[in-house]
């Protein structure tokens, strides 16, 4: 009954049109612009516009976190790869999962730095990792300008080994000589 006033009539029971197939398809092409799709859909409101574009799929889903899946995360997030990641929560963006662990204070576990093939230095950045200590703040702590932030030792014949005292001092270590043995 309520069906065929509706289909006679073409106003829903609130009182609003119903929605054409030309309306419809108008949407589908104009989609992501909502305010000229008010413009071009006359008989639409913004609220009616967006709310057609969900019913219709238009737009992405909010995924709805559980504390079982925040749990999950909390665990997989620090060190689980991309893939893993995706394949532990079906149905759910890499864009929203990074959202809801930084939402939730979980970070990504850090990674040490890359090898330069200056054995002390190697050593240096190898302890200042260790002791959680940044490049920028080494500096800072061996008086060494920007030498560590910038990688200072790119380029030139042979590293600053000034620096590499002062860091090795400022990290509490030492630094040794070694004799070849066949001199």
């Amino acid at each position: 009954m309520a069906r065929e006033r509706i289909a006679k009539t073409g106003m829903a029971p609130g009182g609003y049109p119903v929605w054409t197939d030309r309306e419809m398809a108008l949407l589908a092409v104009i989609f992501p612009d909502y305010q000229r799709a008010v413009a071009v859909l006359e008989r639409r409101t913004y609220a009616a516009v967006k709310g057609r574009a969900r019913a219709m799929g238009l737009t992405t889903t909010r995924h709805l976190w559980t504390g079982a899946e925040v749990s999950r995360l909390r665990k997989l997030f620090p060190t689980a790869d991309k893939e893993t990641l995706l394949a532990a929560f079906p149905g759910v963006e890499l864009g929203q999962i990074k959202a809801k662990a930084r939402e939730t204070g979980i970070h990504r576990q850090r990674r040490p730095f890359k090898s330069t093939g200056i054995p002390p230095i190697d050593q240096i950045r190898a302890r200042a990792f260790k002791l959680n200590i940044s490049m920028v703040d080494l500096d800072d702590m061996a008086k060494t300008k920007t030498y560590f932030q910038r990688c200072g030792w790119i380029g030139r014949p042979k590293p600053n080994y000034r620096a590499i005292g002062r860091a090795a001092e400022a990290l509490d270590g030492l630094v040794a000589v070694r004799w070849s043995e066949g001199n």
